[in-house]
């Protein structure tokens, strides 16, 4: 992470050129020669220090939509996907082999921190910038706020105990220790408060491709969710679907369109006409696939008339023989206009969040009406849960086959429920009780041996 830090010194200043984001940012790219104060001395520049952000994570971060980002990699880590190509480095994802100078771990820690780094420049940088307004100082703060809650919240979700980074003072950040996983959590709800007490629910750009208030909500729902706070959960799921903003979409086919109502946040895919990386890293078009395909005894386990799995998994015969993509999204090329976007939260989510927290609070008709939401749009009978246990359960296997292959929601739900080694277990022989965090990338242990120990198991 010392390395990482200081390289990216002028990262906010430099990325637009890497990414083309002035495409994605509508504004002006501030010229590399400017130093950090120029940059907040007009609200152009600090706005497009801010999109910068949302460009790297696009291109680089844990939830970037390719290869190297989570909603692969998790989802071979888990009984979603599986891989037989000849890539070691994503082998030992899906086969449980994890060491800790695995390739692709290193990007993960490193490029999340540039962007916390990012965030944390911007938040420095508004503390004194007296020629922007108060409004949209206080706007593009809790933007900032919302980032670095979201970047540690992943983080410390796949690593356990990682730094919570809130300065971009070199010498702290060269040799800073770990902060407990509880902790983190902690942390990423203060800000995420401090974002939702700054933001407005409008939007700061055209499209939602930027944080505004029900974004923020929508992830303290999660927040909350993961912490086991039934009742704050509810309450923020249930701000943002009473938000009018939102309209709830009844046809999976378009659920993943730029255009969806249901969207709450999602990335720009950095110039008009381009469209979410994930097509490109999930469709393929003849097997056996070079790249992951879903399992077959997952596609198998979809209920008779899910329209989820007519219309997000997609079948290619070679040989004989059967081979399945997740096909959410559907378009791996350039269109005329951009037709999908990376969808980083979207209103279902929602609604089985509070599903969970009202059965955990035994609000038995509220579980099943938001249970009910969602199998009513995959075309399914109303759940015949009435038991805590059993609506937990109805609940549970709704988000199994809702959020498949986004963001690793399906491995962050097996490990916080405690069903990682029961599910996995019998299916990934190299399973161990310690797999429930990855290594600590090796190089970054070498940097800096505040970070030491290594987790358990590696």
């Amino acid at each position: 992470m010392k390395t990482q830090i200081y390289n990216s010194i002028m990262a906010i200043l430099l990325l637009c050129s890497s990414f083309s984001c002035s495409d994605f940012t509508e504004v002006d790219t501030p010229q590399s020669q400017l130093t950090t104060p120029d940059v907040y001395q007009n609200v152009e520049t600090a706005e497009a220090a801010v999109s910068d952000i949302y460009a790297h994570i696009r291109e680089l971060g844990m939830v970037s939509g390719t290869l190297g980002g989570v909603s692969v990699l998790l989802s071979c880590y888990t009984d979603e996907m599986q891989f037989t190509a000849q890539n070691p480095e994503i082998t030992q994802f899906y086969d449980h082999t994890m060491v800790p100078s695995n390739g692709l771990l290193k990007p993960l820690w490193a490029n999340t921190y540039t962007e916390i780094y990012a965030a944390n420049m911007v938040l420095e940088g508004l503390a004194d910038a007296t020629a922007i307004s108060t409004a949209d100082r206080e706007r593009l703060t809790g933007e900032a706020y919302f980032l670095r809650a979201y970047l540690h919240f992943y983080l410390t979700n796949v690593f356990g105990d990682i730094p919570y980074v809130t300065t971009t003072n070199y010498v702290t950040n060269a040799t800073i220790g770990k902060t407990p996983a509880d902790e983190v959590v902690q942390k990423v709800t203060v800000d995420l408060l401090l974002a939702e007490s700054l933001l407005t629910n409008t939007y700061p750009s055209t499209e939602r491709v930027r944080a505004n208030k029900a974004t923020v909500q929508a992830l303290l729902a999660r927040v909350y969710l993961y912490r086991e706070d039934w009742t704050n959960a509810a309450a923020k799921a249930t701000a943002v679907i009473d938000n009018p903003t939102y309209v709830w979409v009844n046809n999976p086919a378009t659920e993943f369109l730029r255009a969806s109502t249901s969207t709450i946040l999602a990335l720009h895919p950095g110039t008009p006409g381009l469209n979410a990386k994930d097509g490109r890293t999930f469709i393929y078009s003849s097997g056996p696939p070079s790249k992951p395909f879903l399992s077959p005894q997952f596609v198998a386990s979809f209920e008779t008339g899910d329209l989820r799995r007519t219309n997000w998994v997609r079948t290619v015969t070679t040989g004989g023989v059967n081979w399945y993509m997740s096909y959410k999204y559907k378009k791996t090329g350039a269109t005329a206009t951009s037709e999908e976007y990376t969808i980083l939260f979207r209103l279902p989510e929602q609604y089985l969040i509070r599903a969970e927290a009202y059965a955990q609070l035994n609000n038995v008709s509220g579980a099943q009406a938001d249970i009910n939401k969602i199998r009513t749009k995959a075309g399914l009978l109303a759940t015949t849960a009435v038991t805590q246990t059993d609506l937990l359960a109805a609940v549970a296997k709704e988000r199994k086959y809702e959020l498949f292959t986004e963001q690793g929601h399906r491995w962050f739900d097996l490990k916080r429920t405690g069903q990682a080694a029961p599910v996995l277990s019998p299916i990934k022989p190299n399973w161990e009780a310690t797999d429930l965090l990855f290594p600590l990338p090796a190089a970054e242990l070498l940097l800096n041996n505040n970070l030491l120990p290594q987790n358990p198991g590696y």
